[in-house]
């Protein structure tokens, strides 16, 4: 049941490195430069819902983990 829980996080984490790409690639910065305007509070928010989410499904995962025990 663990080797579910880290693939999880991983494609998570494949999903955060690519919206980070995304968003701080060429094409964007030229098509909107208003993009850029309070990223802090964009990349806050975006951090903020992958970490809930981590925590969301560590939860769900312990618990299915203990429950077949």
């Amino acid at each position: 049941m663990f080797w579910l829980l880290v693939m999880a996080v991983l494609v998570m984490a494949a999903g955060f490195v690519a919206t980070m790409m995304i968003g701080q690639s060429k094409s964007n910065k030229e098509s909107d430069p208003n993009y850029f305007k309070h990223t802090g509070k964009k990349w806050g928010r975006l951090s903020g819902i992958y970490v809930a989410c981590i925590i969301v499904l560590a939860v769900i995962m312990i618990m299915v983990g203990t429950g077949k025990s």
